[in-house]
């Protein structure tokens, strides 16, 4: 398995709801599985996480670690594995990156095998959380389909989130057969196929296909980011500021500028002003 690192923020995208334990220690215990290989799924103890880990060769050892919420005095809740506390699971991922749990540090998400792959028919902004907006003519990896209108999908960058079924369309061809391969390769053993959870409903009309804005712009920020401390071209944004817009990057992130300082923000984590478009 390659080592590709991952992101702490997409931490969903390596998430497996209603997978068990023994179904965790299978995956990770094969022995193509590279050490530092990880995933995070749900605890038996109702509403927490566990994060399953490959620590070791010998004997294929994988351990699991209990996450739970950790309510402090002051009424401000995070998370807590052990006896260590962290403001959110972004910051305990990524404390662990670097430092050993048992025999070794995370090092590669194990992400979810692809079903299909979809192309975007218009253009979706997304209005929640969970949902993951995406371009006309952008190629997307279906993971599961959680019901008949909303799929379970990730984008080039490796972000996952929900997309309108009537807004994609199913790749054919040597393209999707190949990604589909590749996908599925990793192990028979997926997500349970309920996904993620769309916390209500959002309109999908015409609205969404709108004309991207001319470049430079500013956009509204919609989530908080702390990028790679070691990567100074990321930009460290939090939700409610604005960023001028300057380009889109061949990689699909931004270049943006803020408070005099210029870096890349995935387009995810903005949404431009309608007064510009």
């Amino acid at each position: 398995m390659n080592m590709n690192g991952f992101d702490p923020f997409e931490w969903r995208s390596f998430y497996f709801p209603g997978m068990s334990r023994e179904d965790a220690h299978k995956l990770l215990g094969e022995p193509r599985v590279s050490i530092g290989t990880f995933l995070m799924r749900d605890s038996s103890q109702p509403g927490e996480y566990s994060l399953s880990v490959r620590e070791a060769d010998e004997g294929n050892t994988v351990c699991h670690y209990l996450i739970v919420r950790d309510v402090k005095e002051d009424g401000t809740t995070g998370v807590k594995i052990a006896e260590q506390s962290f403001p959110d699971i972004p910051a305990l991922l990524n404390h662990f990156k670097m430092r050993v749990l048992t025999e070794a540090s995370l090092l590669s998400a194990y992400k979810k095998p692809i079903i299909e792959v979809v192309v975007g028919t218009f253009k979706f902004t997304g209005e929640r959380e969970t949902d993951l907006p995406f371009e006309q003519g952008e190629r997307l990896e279906i993971l599961s389909k959680t019901n008949n209108d909303w799929w379970e999908a990730r984008n080039a960058l490796g972000t996952t989130g929900l997309v309108p079924a009537n807004y994609v369309q199913v790749q054919s061809g040597e393209f999707a057969n190949e990604r589909i391969s590749k996908g599925t390769s990793q192990s028979s053993i997926g997500s349970s196929g309920n996904g993620a959870e769309r916390f209500s409903s959002t309109s999908t009309s015409s609205e969404n296909a709108e004309a991207h804005p001319t470049l430079p712009t500013t956009a509204k920020v919609t989530f908080d980011r702390v990028p790679n401390a070691y990567d100074p071209t990321q930009l460290r944004v939090k939700k409610g500021q604005t960023v001028r817009v300057l380009e889109k990057m061949s990689n699909g992130m931004y270049r943006a500028e803020l408070d005099g300082q210029i870096g890349s923000v995935p387009f995810t984590y903005i949404r431009f002003n309608t007064a510009n478009q």
